[in-house]
């Protein structure tokens, strides 16, 4: 009698953790809730390389020679989200791509970290192999899983001059935790390990978890600003830790809100100014 119970128990156990991979491996596709022509931008619809499905994109040219950016929104955001923010890196001059991340388009799962940095490099090949762009000062916005990306992609490619790093974290584990206790409502760190393990096993093949810990070391010599915001305490406690780790060119700023998906007002604007002050600062010669 013993043992049948303990199969249905761990059977029911892995049946759950199962699901919660599965939910946050595929937020859903997010609807695109402008474009840039709502902001009078040129655009180029471009793809990013991403696997078996390719990331959609713009290309939004600026000045001949100057500074590239790459936008990278968060989790269960789309390119869309960094429209405001483009229209003023834009007025400053700056060539910009801007994409949506894995898991906000129609069937594509996200990975959390894992595979997104190889998507960064990518865009960060895209943005340099476009003639109107300086190949040679490169600039990445991220949030959260693209804070990531943008950190670890950085540390390959010298290129990469200026980031700001917006809820970012180290470890897909940290994320996984975050997500489980801001989407479930559950702050367990047994659930948490037990969700780890089973995403680790769904994505182990073809060597996923190679990229180990950050080097701080290989982004000592970038400018990075790391963001947090009241909205993600979480995700601000771990942007400190990274922070902490990173010598000497770092600067840290709190806002009340954090990149989310919906921003409006003076929040969304103060943010924006922000941003585009850094990069004015940091990347034009």
């Amino acid at each position: 009698m013993v043992l049948p119970a303990a199969i249905i128990l761990i059977a029911g156990a892995l049946a759950i953790l199962g699901v919660l991979v599965y939910k946050l491996s595929y937020p859903g596709a997010v609807q695109e809730t402008a474009n840039p022509s709502h902001y009078l931008l040129p655009s180029l619809e471009v793809t990013v390389p991403a696997g078996k499905k390719d990331l959609p994109g713009w290309w939004i040219p600026g000045l001949k020679s100057a500074p590239g950016i790459i936008l990278a929104p968060g989790y269960g955001m789309s390119r869309s989200d960094a429209l405001s923010l483009a229209a003023a890196l834009h007025e400053a001059g700056f060539n910009l791509l801007v994409y949506t991340p894995r898991g906000s388009t129609e069937k594509s799962a996200s990975t959390l970290g894992l595979r997104e940095t190889a998507d960064m490099l990518e865009a960060i090949k895209l943005v340099q192999g476009r003639p109107e762009s300086n190949r040679e000062r490169l600039g990445i916005w991220g949030v959260d899983v693209g804070a990531n990306a943008a950190l670890r992609a950085a540390a390959e490619c010298k290129e990469v001059r200026a980031i700001i790093a917006d809820s970012a974290f180290e470890s897909v584990a940290d994320f996984l935790g975050y997500k489980i206790a801001e989407d479930f409502g559950v702050d367990s760190r047994i659930l948490q390990l037990g969700t780890y393990q089973i995403f680790r096993l769904a994505h182990i093949a073809g060597g996923a978890f190679k990229g180990g810990a950050l080097d701080p070391q290989a982004l000592s010599d970038r400018t990075i600003l790391f963001i947090k915001g009241e909205n993600r305490q979480g995700l601000g406690n771990l942007a400190t830790a990274i922070y902490d780790k990173i010598q000497p060119q770092k600067e840290m700023i709190s806002f009340k809100t954090a990149r989310v998906r919906v921003m409006s007002g003076e929040d969304l604007r103060s943010y924006d100014r922000h941003v585009t002050n850094f990069f004015h600062l940091n990347l034009r010669n």
